[in-house]
């Protein structure tokens, strides 16, 4: 089973391990990813890339210093 792209706080508890008190700690850097204003819920690629980048394991997005995680080339054939 996958885990879905965006959770709710809930879910990123369970599923990176943090107690409710790690997770407000790290709300509180400017550096974790922000949770979607419309929807209320955090990339969870975004926040895998955030814990990538502070055990010291580089990848293409985290050296361009990006907090949005790209998902592909988009495909607007057809609106």
């Amino acid at each position: 089973m996958t885990s879905p792209r965006f959770m709710n706080d809930t879910q990123l508890k369970e599923h990176f391990g943090l107690s409710d008190r790690a997770l407000t700690r790290l709300r509180a850097t400017h550096l974790f990813p922000r949770k979607d204003g419309l929807i209320g819920k955090t990339d969870s690629r975004a926040v895998h890339f955030f814990f990538d980048r502070r055990i010291g394991l580089d990848s293409d997005s985290s050296r361009d210093n990006f907090v949005a995680v790209n998902d592909g080339k988009e495909n607007f054939d057809g609106i």
